[in-house]
């Protein structure tokens, strides 16, 4: 896949915007492609808006804004760290909102590199994996393929830049892989969930539900309460009716 990073935002410079993307370039090199087997051309672009809406580059499989909310092309989702999902060329698209993420306490190199891998993951943000029910819900259910959502809250370094956390396959109950849950080897049961993270199924019949990590604060739990929001949800909602 061929990546563009577009920062389109004046507070984050290009040293270290480009530290970013050379470290998560690294991550998706040297450990998610041999978990996931997904590669990616990644590159990054510092992109002036002026006033307008960021172009998207026509020569690019996918493109991840780098912004606050109001510079958002879109709609948006209030309160949400990042999120991907297609623009109207049917251009994979994220992206990461700088203030929310502020005031999330969060590093937005980790929100973006967590936003990176889930959009090579699953593109279209549409992929679901049948799996064993939470307690009280039906027989099995359909969670949501997103790498990063259950090890929310957990990251480590790259040349002192600091990245996502991911699940493996196994944590899916996929063949192939490393055989561990996620990649720091921390403590996760399939289709679990780790303390400040959150997963997302459907089970249809009722919609879309999430299950949050017991370390996830109230004023956290509405943030992502209002994910449902985002178009990939209901595209996931469409695909099991």
């Amino acid at each position: 896949m061929k990546l563009e990073i577009a920062n389109i935002s004046d507070q984050v410079g290009a040293p270290a915007f480009q530290a970013a993307v050379a470290a998560i370039s690294q991550q998706v090199a040297e450990h998610f492609q041999p978990e996931w087997g997904t590669a990616a051309d990644i590159t990054g672009t510092m992109v002036p808006l002026a006033n307008r809406k960021a172009p998207i580059a026509g020569d690019r499989d996918a493109i991840i804004y780098l912004g606050d909310s109001s510079q958002d092309p879109t709609t948006g989702v209030e309160n949400a760290l990042g999120y991907h999902a297609t623009n109207q060329g049917s251009i994979p698209y994220g992206f990461i909102y700088l203030d929310i993420v502020a005031e999330a306490g969060e590093e937005w190199t980790t929100t973006l590199s967590h936003e990176v891998l889930e959009l090579l993951a699953d593109p279209d943000a549409t992929m679901t994996v049948t799996g064993p029910a939470p307690r009280g819900a039906a027989s099995h259910v359909h969670y949501d393929l997103e790498v990063c959502d259950p090890t929310q809250g957990d990251s480590y370094k790259i040349d002192n830049v600091s990245v996502s956390n991911f699940v493996g396959r196994s944590y899916f109950g996929l063949k192939n892989g490393s055989g561990k849950s996620n990649y720091l080897g921390l403590p996760l049961d399939p289709f679990g969930v780790r303390p400040k993270g959150y997963f997302q199924y459907e089970d249809g019949v009722g919609g879309t539900h999430q299950i949050m990590g017991r370390q996830v604060t109230p004023d956290q739990r509405a943030a992502k309460q209002k994910m449902g929001e985002v178009r990939r949800n209901r595209r996931r909602e469409d695909r099991i009716k």
